[in-house]
């Protein structure tokens, strides 16, 4: 059995490993010179099986450090993608472990930034639904978002906004309602800046 390519990722050293043409796995660069791996060689299966599973924790920790160094991801989203990229349990467990311990993924940190970025144009139900399809505890959520300053000001904001391009629409109040429970805000919130600006446009 002969390994007929080793095909370089762009990202890290890391090759994967073609066996009769097909694909077999990702090894380190280490692995390959360690282990004396070359295309030259007729190779027990058993054997070829074990060397490129032995090291798949070490794989899957560098796969998923290089993951999340441009974009901070939940332990959720950086679990089902080492899935996807087909490591096994063990492996992606290992990689989580060490990426908890060395706190480069954090979801209480994930959330307070998410917060802190989408909070000024979206309200609290919107971020929960969000927070929530990304995989992050609920009560993680939950005790970050009773943390957030109020959005009276931000629900005005928006709703001026949207009110400047519908001044003279019949059903402006109507729409100004969906609009910004659209946006993720509970009624409680939207109605008293709603009235607020009916009133003064009744004025105006």
């Amino acid at each position: 059995m002969f390994i007929t390519k080793f095909k370089k990722i762009a990202c890290c050293e890391q090759y994967k490993v073609y066996v009769e043409d097909e694909f077999w796995g990702v090894v380190l660069d280490e692995t390959i010179v360690l282990k004396h791996l070359d295309t030259k060689t007729d190779y027990d299966e058993k054997t070829l099986r074990e060397i490129i599973f032995e090291g798949q924790d070490r794989v899957c920790f560098n796969t998923a450090l290089y993951y999340i160094s441009s974009y901070h991801k939940t332990e959720k989203e950086l679990r089902d993608y080492l899935k996807k990229k087909g490591f096994p349990q063990f492996a992606i467990d290992y990689a989580i472990e060490k990426l908890l311990e060395y706190k480069y993924i954090n979801d209480d940190e994930y959330v307070k930034s998410y917060i802190a970025y989408r909070g000024g144009q979206k309200g609290k139900k919107a971020l929960m639904f969000e927070l929530r399809q990304k995989g992050v505890d609920e009560k993680i959520i939950q005790q970050n978002l009773e943390e957030m300053d109020d959005q009276t000001d931000i629900i005005e904001a928006l709703a001026q906004k949207f009110v400047k391009a519908k001044l003279n629409d019949p059903k402006l109040k109507e729409k100004l309602i969906r609009h910004l429970s659209s946006k993720g805000f509970s009624l409680d919130e939207i109605m008293p800046t709603v009235r607020k600006i009916m009133e003064e446009l009744e004025e105006d």
